[in-house]
């Protein structure tokens, strides 16, 4: 019987290693394997704002890959205790650079995420790009800035990250 839970256990995380697209009839879908998002958690210089942000690639559907970035805002609460929201919400820098790098070794240029802004969060889809199998990597510069208490935007936080996911196409 343990053995039996193992295999079923196995089984359950095996599946659960791949993102299993919506089949479309123009194109075979493709496989995005996991990790498929790098995670990260960035400050500003006074360590009282933050950002939250994940790079992600993403299944189009139809035979392509997209990029996502995905932003989170927060302010420390008063006397530092835990994070909140900003009180008026917050935006991903426009602009907010990327470049990918394909497989074969062929690289974007000067591409940018779209503006995106919510009360604590927001994401940004860039352009689809046809699926190459291999590694893919995402090298991005973005920030975020937020909202203060009169509606001006100010506070800020950026980065700077990398992340590789590898793609197969079926």
């Amino acid at each position: 019987m343990m053995n039996l839970a193992r295999v079923l256990a196995a089984a359950v995380l095996a599946s659960a290693a791949l993102i299993v697209p919506a089949t479309s009839a123009q194109a075979a879908p493709t496989t995005v394997v996991e990790p498929h998002c790098g995670e990260w958690v960035d400050y500003n210089s006074n360590e009282n704002r933050r950002m939250k942000s994940w790079l992600c690639f993403y299944d189009s559907g139809d035979g392509g890959v997209y990029p996502v970035l995905w932003t989170e805002c927060g302010w420390l609460a008063l006397f530092g205790i835990g994070w909140e929201k900003p009180p008026n919400g917050c935006r991903i820098w426009e602009p907010s650079y990327y470049e990918i790098t394909f497989p074969d070794g062929t690289k974007t240029r000067d591409k940018t995420f779209p503006g995106a802004s919510g009360s604590n969060t927001a994401n940004s889809t860039a352009e689809t790009y046809p699926c190459q199998p291999g590694d893919w990597r995402i090298h991005s510069y973005y920030g975020v800035q937020m909202k203060d208490v009169l509606g001006n935007w100010g506070s800020s936080v950026s980065a700077t990250h990398e992340v590789t996911v590898s793609v197969s196409c079926p």
